[in-house]
């Protein structure tokens, strides 16, 4: 890691801008849980913000991927810094995002990441057994992860698409998981768990959607608002949210 890359600090976190792969931590930076991912919110803001929910003092470094029309520096630094981190055996399967931790936790897989975050730092839902909790994680990860797919490859028709279609049924039954928004999903005594950062990370990217394609939200989203409200009504959400949490780009 070199000190000339850019630092910004909020909250509990430290945002590492990186534009050069000798940048780009091959160690946890000052000692602090360290995450990498593209400087977008792709599979990464669900746990930026576990990360701040329960108050980690940790790195999120941020890689620019730079010019797309320019092939040969589009995402050097990052294809650059992948081939070191493998080669020396710092990760066994490099790739973004990736998480560090102390001298043994060295993570890749956006749900393994998640996951190890919610357990130590007790965001695991409380009101569902661990297995009913992993079918529910999952599920939002392929919803996320057919989006941000088809924003590369599919283009606006094949999101607005999804977004008429396909959504509507989904959240329909997540309507009844969130208690219709009357509540967390824990319930009205619960707190705030990591179904409820993954599902409301994955709302916000349906109203983006919803916005920019001029989609009227279907009845079955008649939930979504008062939810999403109850999600940023925490206090450590709302502040993340007020500051330089990282609304856009969904994707590089």
């Amino acid at each position: 890691w070199h000190a000339a890359a850019a630092y910004k600090t909020f909250l509990t976190m430290t945002v590492l801008s990186i534009t050069k792969s000798e940048d780009v931590p091959l160690a946890p930076i000052d000692g602090k849980p360290t995450l990498v991912y593209w400087n977008s919110a792709g599979w990464s803001n669900p746990i930026r913000l576990a990360l701040t929910v329960a108050n980690v003092d940790f790195v999120d470094a941020r890689i620019e991927a730079g010019d797309p029309s320019d092939s040969a520096s589009f995402k050097k630094a990052w294809m650059d810094a992948k081939h070191v981190l493998g080669s020396t055996g710092i990760l066994e399967f490099p790739n973004l995002p990736y998480y560090m931790e102390g001298d043994s936790v060295k993570l890749v897989q956006s749900e393994a990441i998640v996951r190890h975050v919610a357990r130590k730092y007790n965001l695991y839902p409380t009101s569902m057994p661990e297995h009913r909790f992993m079918m529910l994680s999952e599920e939002i990860k392929d919803y996320d992860g057919y989006f941000i797919l088809q924003s590369y490859v599919g283009g606006p028709d094949v999101i607005a698409q999804f977004i008429k279609e396909g959504v509507p049924n989904k959240l329909a039954i997540w309507g009844k998981i969130a208690h219709n928004g009357d509540a967390l999903i824990d319930g009205p005594d619960g707190k705030i768990n990591i179904l409820d950062i993954k599902l409301y990370c994955f709302l916000r990217k349906v109203k983006f959607a919803q916005e920019e394609l001029n989609i009227k939200p279907s009845a079955q989203e008649g939930w979504v608002d008062a939810y999403m409200k109850r999600v940023e009504d925490v206090p450590e959400v709302k502040a993340y949210l007020d500051s330089d949490y990282l609304h856009r780009p969904l994707n590089n």
